[in-house]
């Protein structure tokens, strides 16, 4: 487990103990070498197999469906986001938790293509262990940032001493980087702003039952 160590405040009248409760973890991840244009040529085809995809949190754009990922089974879907899968395999263990993930019994993954305009709605991701995105393409401008909020909703009705000092807001803002990934807590609620630009955002969203 992975706690923000205690602040101590010590004065000639009081002794403070600083103490961060209820963290909640997003990782930012740069991913080297990855092969974003064999990435980009499978999503595009699942468009040109699947052109309605499916309807969630999206308006406007492109879900493609969902494939379940197991280790015995769908290797033609693993086939499809193997650059990605190479490299989950490394990144997953080194992550700060304890004990160490070994691996994933089950991924529920699909593509997304954002074209202008089109948006994803306030949403999470339940029923596994940690979800993430991985953005394909970001066209230059303003492509739409995903958006978290806090998980805290009492926050939401009042304490605006604690929310301006401590989280600045109700949501925090992390604007999509060709190469990065997310990934978060399924529990953390969160969106994806519109985007404006005339080229499409493309990422790829999963979600992780680990062992």
């Amino acid at each position: 487990m992975i706690v923000v160590q205690n602040h101590d405040i010590e004065n000639e009248n009081c002794n403070i103990s600083h103490q961060m409760l209820f963290q909640t973890p997003v990782f930012e991840i740069e991913i080297k070498d990855i092969d974003n244009k064999k990435l980009l040529e499978n999503v595009y085809k699942l468009k040109k197999i699947d052109p309605d995809g499916c309807q969630r949190s999206n308006y406007g754009g492109w879900h493609s469906s969902l494939f379940t990922i197991t280790k015995e089974q769908d290797q033609d879907s693993i086939h499809l986001f193997t650059p990605l899968f190479e490299k989950l395999q490394y990144i997953l263990p080194i992550l700060p938790f304890e004990p160490t993930i070994v691996s994933f019994q089950k991924c529920v993954i699909w593509a997304n293509i954002n074209n202008k305009n089109s948006f994803n709605d306030r949403h999470n991701h339940p029923g596994c262990d940690l979800s993430g995105v991985y953005y394909v393409k970001v066209p230059s401008g303003n492509a739409g940032s995903i958006t978290f909020y806090d998980p805290r909703q009492a926050l939401s009705y009042s304490d605006h001493f604690v929310k301006t000092r401590y989280v600045g807001g109700e949501r925090i803002a992390r604007f999509p980087i060709e190469g990065n990934m997310y990934l978060f807590p399924p529990s953390l609620e969160h969106s994806v702003m519109p985007n404006e630009t005339d080229e499409d955002r493309i990422s790829i969203s999963f979600n992780l039952s680990l062992e």
